[in-house]
């Protein structure tokens, strides 16, 4: 799933969200206002990476993996802790 970063216009917290392309969050997870978000524009800023001194691609990919990890542990948690109206 895609990563989305957004940024509420009325507590100005900015957060990454994994989410389908086709759904828009409206409710900021920090203070829960609804319609304040603003979708955050996705772009990767290259880096030259000098090759001699960078780590190996296989550390990198570990530690991202591992950073992964950390978030879906994370958002699974916050997932449990969520009370949902009826």
């Amino acid at each position: 799933m895609p990563r989305y970063a957004y940024r509420c216009d009325h507590c100005t917290a900015v957060f990454e969200i994994n989410h389908g392309m086709f759904f828009e969050q409206r409710m900021c997870i920090e203070c829960n206002s609804c319609d304040t978000l603003t979708k955050l524009p996705n772009f990767t800023i290259k880096k030259k990476i000098d090759t001699e001194s960078s780590p190996k691609v296989g550390t990198i990919v570990d530690e991202f993996i591992e950073d992964a990890k950390k978030d879906l542990k994370k958002q699974k948690r916050n997932l449990k802790e969520e009370v949902f109206d009826k």
